[in-house]
């Protein structure tokens, strides 16, 4: 009688990745910063993925490498960020 091996489940978490990447952090993520309130220095930009916007610094865009202010650092994520109104509204 021949032995039967476990074989696990596929792994599915039912999240759905709408940027080219899981972890890292392109250009095509990049908001401008300009439309919120939030200021940031020049060597960073706002960047928008499927959980919301995280500040990071322009080194790690397009870089290929996984981007740490957008997985790991809850400090740089902004869950809610208000549009600013426009002047020029009657």
């Amino acid at each position: 009688m021949a032995k039967k091996h476990y074989k696990a489940p596929l792994h599915q978490t039912g999240t759905v990745i709408t940027t080219k990447t899981a972890y890292g952090s392109t250009s095509d993520m990049i908001a401008d910063h300009s439309k919120y309130k939030i200021t940031i220095e020049d060597s960073q930009v706002l960047c928008k993925d499927d959980k919301g916007f995280y500040v990071t610094s322009k080194s790690r865009i397009d870089t290929g490498l996984a981007d740490p202010n957008r997985y790991a650092n809850i400090s740089s994520r902004f869950n809610h960020l208000e549009e600013v109104e426009n002047a020029s509204r009657s």
